[in-house]
């Protein structure tokens, strides 16, 4: 059967926190939505996947373009600290990868195409921060490996109404699905009882007892 996946953005405290040094204030306005999504993902058995940023603390692995941004502000999504942690609303569960993503698209030199083929997922669902950029470059790139692809408008941060709309609108012209909140919460609902009504009562639990 295939399935969906939920992937999660940079939803870092220097991104969604007030105290962040990138504090993008509709990254915190959104997050309710998107922990409703969350917990719906949860709720189903589907497969969930965090993608954040985090950079060395000398910048060797920064954009080229953004290094002296990021040389202005020391300690800015600067791996094991505060800042690059995920917000406590979104946190991972055990068992929940985090793609650590440098570059916009969270498929560029990273393994989540792997991660998303050995789970089975043939669609994605995208929430997160910051839209125009992260969200917008793995959608992208998703659409042209062959995904089905739907972003989540309430569940998806930016800096201004005119820029979601638009944004929202490009993506819809490549093939992205435009759907709110709870309509995907809805629809993985449904697709987590199809999947435990196809899942024969415990084969997880036998498969582990043989050793695979």
């Amino acid at each position: 059967m295939n399935r969906t996946a939920l992937i999660i953005i940079d939803m870092q405290n220097d991104f969604a926190h007030p105290d962040g040094r990138g504090f993008l204030p509709d990254a915190a306005h959104r997050i309710p939505a998107m922990s409703a999504v969350l917990d719906a993902f949860r709720e189903a058995k589907a497969p969930v996947i965090h993608a954040i940023r985090s950079y060395r603390r000398d910048t060797w692995d920064v954009e080229r373009f953004r290094v002296p941004y990021f040389q202005n502000q020391p300690g800015f999504l600067v791996e094991g600290t505060w800042g690059a942690q995920i917000v406590d609303r979104l946190t991972p569960e055990p068992g929940e990868p985090i793609v650590i993503k440098p570059r916009f698209s969270a498929f560029a030199f990273t393994n989540l195409d792997l991660l998303l083929r050995r789970a089975g997922a043939s669609k994605i669902v995208v929430v997160g921060e910051n839209l125009p950029n992260c969200p917008r470059a793995t959608m992208f790139d998703a659409i042209g490996l062959d995904y089905d692809v739907v972003a989540v408008p309430d569940a998806l941060a930016t800096t201004g109404d005119e820029t979601h709309h638009y944004n929202l609108q490009d993506l819809a012209a490549v093939g992205v699905r435009i759907a709110p909140s709870q309509d995907v919460i809805a629809e993985i609902l449904r697709e987590g009882d199809r999947y435990a009504d196809a899942t024969p009562a415990g084969r997880g639990d036998e498969e582990r007892s043989e050793g695979r």
